[in-house]
Order: C-alpha cells, then sequence, then structure tokens
C-alpha cells in the first residue's frame, strides 16, 4: 500500500483537534508557513495536533506531505467540488475520500432533484426529467459522508426554472420575449419564471427548506442560464435580471437562515450585483468571450474587489480532458489552478472519487488517471497551505508600479522573456505587498504557443536560472524564502547577496508556478 497523509476533514473549525489519517505513516510534523509548530506520532492510524489558530498549515512525515487549514467560515477560502451519480446503493466512501484528499470544503450536489420546480421527489426512487434513475437515499447517504468529511453539501436548484408538466402552473409568472414567445432553456426542456415573482419566490423559498430538512443540505448552489438579462412579464413589464437577482438572494438568505448560499454569476453577469448580496462566495461560471488565463486572473481580481473578505470560485470547464492526450489537459490544469489559486481565488473542477468536469451538464464528467489527480493534489496542497499568503485580503497588487518598465523595485532576470502581462512564451509575474512582505507568483508560459486556459498546453520543464533582485528599504536583508507545488512543497530559505542597493537571490529550478516569499520579519 502506498503512504498517504489524509486529512480527517476538508477545513477543521477553530478549537478542532487536527486530526490526519496515516496510511503507511508512524510519524509526521506540522507546519505553519517556515516553521516547524508541532511533531507526533500515529495513534490507532490517526496522527494528531492540538487545536491551531485560524490559518493555512502543512502536514509532511515520511515523505508524502497534505495540507490543512482552520477557517470559521470555509467558504472565505473555499475548494469546491460536485457529485452527480445518485444511483440507488451506490458507494460513497469514495467521495469521503476524494473530498477530504483535495480539501473540497464545499461539495454541489449537482442534478439531484426530482423536477426543477418540485424538488423532493414523490418516492425514494424516481427518474429525474433526462431519465435517469436516481435514489434520495443515496443523495441523502452522499450527503452525510460531505459533512462527515468536513465539507459542506450544496443542493443545487435553479432560481427561475420549470419544467414541460409543471410551466403552466407558472405561465402567467414567466418570462417572455418582445414577441410573446417564452424564454426557455433548449427548445421544450425548461422555461423562465419571474425571479421576482412574490408567488414565485414563496414557492421557491419553500422548496429550499423543505429539501434542506429532508436531506440534510447544508445550503443550496443558486443556478441560472445567463439570458435572457432582459424580459418581459405577460402583462408587458419589464424585469431587469441583473436587479431582480440580488434582491432574490437577500430574500432566501432571510427565508432560510441556516443555509449558506452560492449564486452562480454566467460569464459575469450580474457579479457587479449580486457580489454584495447575501451569499457565502462569489461564484462565477466561465464562458467565451473569458477564453484566456488571463481572463481568469481578471475575473478574480474584479470579484474580489466587488466582495473583499468573500472567498471567489471560478467554474472553468476543461473541455481538453475530453481528448486522448491526459498530459497536455493535465498541463492545462496546471496553468488554470496556478492562474487562480495566485491571484486568490479557487476552481470548481474535481469531485466524484476521480473526476473532472468537462462541460456544463456534470453528468458526462471526465475521469483522471492517478498522476493527474497526483498533480492536482499538489497544488490543492499548495494553496491550503499558503492560504495565509494567497488568500488576504490585505494585499495589494503592486506588479506595474513596482516591477518592469520604469520601476526600479524589482527586477527578474530570465532564460526566457519576463513580463506582467500573462502572454504565451513568458515568465509571468505578479507581485503582492502585504503584512507579511512581497509575495511574487511565477508561473511559467515560456514553453506555450498561447494562453488559452481550455486547450492543450505542453507539459512544463523545469525553468532553471531566474534571478530576482529587490530594493532593501532596510538597514539589513530581509529573508528570501521560495516554494513551488510540483518541486518544493515546502518553504526553503534562499541565500540571498547584496547587489548595490539591492538584494539578490537565485530561484531554484521549478515547473509552472513558484511562489517568492520576502518576509516581512517584524509581521512574519
Amino acid at each position: 500500500m502506498l503512504s498517504e497523509l489524509l486529512p480527517v476533514k476538508a477545513t477543521f473549525a477553530p478549537g478542532d483537534p487536527i486530526e490526519i489519517e496515516a496510511r503507511g505513516v508512524t510519524e509526521a510534523a506540522l507546519w505553519h508557513l517556515e516553521r516547524k509548530i508541532a511533531e507526533a506520532s500515529s495513534r490507532d492510524g490517526v496522527v494528531r495536533f492540538d487545536p491551531q489558530p485560524e490559518g493555512g498549515y502543512g502536514v509532511e512525515g515520511a515523505g508524502v506531505r497534505t495540507a490543512v487549514d482552520v477557517l470559521s467560515e470555509p467558504l472565505s477560502r473555499p475548494r469546491y467540488g460536485f457529485v452527480s451519480d445518485y444511483s440507488p446503493g451506490r458507494e460513497v466512501a469514495g467521495v469521503s475520500d476524494a473530498v477530504r484528499r483535495l480539501h473540497l470544503n464545499a461539495v454541489q450536489f449537482y442534478d439531484w432533484m426530482y423536477r426543477h420546480a418540485s424538488l423532493l421527489p414523490p418516492q425514494n426512487e424516481f427518474e429525474d426529467p433526462l431519465g435517469r434513475r436516481l435514489s434520495l437515499d443515496t443523495v441523502r447517504r452522499l450527503a452525510a459522508a460531505v459533512r462527515a468529511a468536513g465539507s459542506l453539501p450544496l443542493g443545487y436548484a435553479a432560481v427561475y426554472a420549470a419544467g414541460r408538466d409543471e410551466w403552466p402552473a407558472w405561465a402567467e409568472d414567466g418570462l417572455y420575449r418582445a414577441d410573446g414567445t417564452p424564454w426557455t432553456l433548449g427548445d421544450d426542456f425548461l422555461w423562465n419564471v419571474d425571479p421576482s415573482s412574490e408567488r414565485w419566490l414563496q414557492h421557491l423559498a419553500a422548496d429550499l427548506e423543505a429539501a434542506r430538512v429532508a436531506v440534510g443540505f447544508a445550503g443550496f448552489h443558486l443556478d441560472q442560464y445567463g439570458a435572457p438579462k432582459r424580459a418581459l412579464r405577460r402583462d408587458g413589464a419589464e424585469v431587469d435580471l441583473a436587479v431582480a437577482f440580488p434582491v432574490l438572494i437577500d430574500r432566501l438568505a432571510d427565508e432560510l437562515p441556516e443555509a449558506r448560499l452560492i449564486f452562480n454569476n454566467v460569464n459575469d453577469f450580474p457579479t457587479w450585483a449580486t457580489a454584495g448580496a447575501r451569499q457565502h462566495a462569489v461564484y462565477i461560471e466561465v464562458w467565451p468571450p473569458h477564453e484566456r488565463l488571463g481572463h481568469l486572473a481578471e475575473l478574480v481580481r474584479k470579484a474580489r474587489a466587488l466582495a473583499p473578505g468573500k472567498g471567489v470560485v471560478l467554474a472553468a470547464y476543461l473541455s481538453v480532458y475530453s481528448g486522448d492526450d491526459e498530459a497536455v489537459a493535465s498541463a492545462a490544469e496546471r496553468l488554470q489552478l496556478a492562474t487562480v489559486f495566485s491571484h486568490g481565488g479557487s476552481c470548481l473542477l474535481h469531485g466524484e472519487e476521480d473526476a473532472v468536469i468537462t462541460e456544463a451538464y456534470y453528468v458526462r464528467h471526465g475521469r483522471v488517471t492517478a498522476p493527474s489527480l497526483a498533480a492536482a493534489c499538489a497544488y490543492y496542497d499548495f494553496a491550503v497551505r499558503y492560504g495565509d499568503l494567497l488568500f488576504d485580503a490585505r494585499g495589494v497588487d503592486v506588479t506595474r508600479t513596482e516591477l518592469g518598465g520604469v520601476n526600479e523595485e524589482l527586477r527578474i532576470e530570465a532564460p526566457v522573456p519576463v513580463s506582467t502581462d500573462c502572454a504565451a512564451g513568458v515568465l509571468w509575474a505578479r507581485a503582492i505587498r502585504s503584512p507579511r512582505g512581497l509575495i511574487l507568483s511565477l508561473i511559467d508560459l515560456s514553453q506555450q504557443t498561447d494562453d488559452l486556459w481550455d486547450a492543450p498546453k505542453q507539459p512544463s520543464r523545469p525553468l532553471a536560472r531566474v534571478r530576482l533582485t529587490v530594493e532593501r528599504s532596510r538597514s539589513i536583508a530581509p529573508p528570501f524564502r521560495f516554494a513551488a507545488p510540483e518541486d518544493s512543497p515546502a518553504l526553503q530559505t534562499l541565500r540571498s547577496v547584496p547587489s548595490g542597493r539591492y538584494d539578490a537571490v537565485e530561484v531554484p529550478p521549478f515547473r509552472t508556478w513558484a511562489l517568492v516569499w520576502v518576509c516581512d520579519e517584524e509581521s512574519a
């Protein structure tokens, strides 16, 4: 059996002991950033550490590692996963392991329901609108397993959809085009109901609350379809969905005070209106023309600015995993994760036991092999372990004020072009200043011919001979520390040398993504 350290929970609450299932490991150490803070031996197959303050931690032992974080609100640093198989009698242990292995602290229960406008089924086993045979007992067992793994089961629910059988009851409250035809998803699959209709709001809130109690959901993933953005009611009154959606979110927050809510801003619509509503994270489903890695970065930056302190999730589906070459798909995923994590966001991508989302209908997901899953785990571990650096809301982006062009505070020399913009063929650099110091993120695109996020990518090779110089602002040189998810998961201290008014370090070789932390010792 391969050795593995597997957290008992995807996220620990303040006051919880830190418990790690030790598979083939007898001793482990707990790290916070560069400091080892505890060591413990396995007892009954579990390594236990005392409760820790809020933050991200690394765990290492016997040559294997994992990460944990302690959060009073898990969705402040969301790691969103999914399940979509509710077959009668299915096993749930594999889902629990995946939730813990990837630290998925929220799980979307995609298409679990009987009907879009009537969530709970009339009997335990039933057919969904697309003819799948499902079991409510399986949904309940999965929800219980997800909760036991320290994660939040969130039920999918469309905020304004009625199926063929339900539509006649809601036609008076429907959304219509200027020519009088109803707005639909597909030609005859779902009809759109006005989400500001009082009759609909009362029905939706009651349906959600009944599902929460019956299944054990911790909250709901509230979906829309991106269109219409404006529509008409049957009486000719105009409905502006950018106005209606935040009102709906706040109304559901009032009606379901025990439920966490996440709303889907399809292709960034209308994030500017919903980000401040009473939901627990900002979620954006990404579609063209948001096609480039730089677009993902910009979406995260905008969302964080609109809702400081809320976690940000992008759903950017990797259809490239549907191809025959998993290596180029895994390389694309690493660049996607590096981009989004380094900008303080996260991705909805993984779920089930070993699945990855390749399209908007999650039931048709792809499966990944052990090497690709191990690579994804390394990046999720990294984001959890260094969450205190990556997700600090106090950080200020100083990339274009201190690096490149006429700026003299930071300099990067490399055997490839260095750029503060995301582009194929470059080493993409980003600089953040926070109370902890300077956090420099380096993403290697030097071997790529394009910067599309959903396209085959060349597997990264180690990039060496990168040199960083930082203008000294104090009388002594600051500590320089380096980490990379694939090559140096633990922070290592770099030896700096004086170079005039600068301190210079050689960055160790790395693949795809690296962090260099120029530490402010007074606040570390």
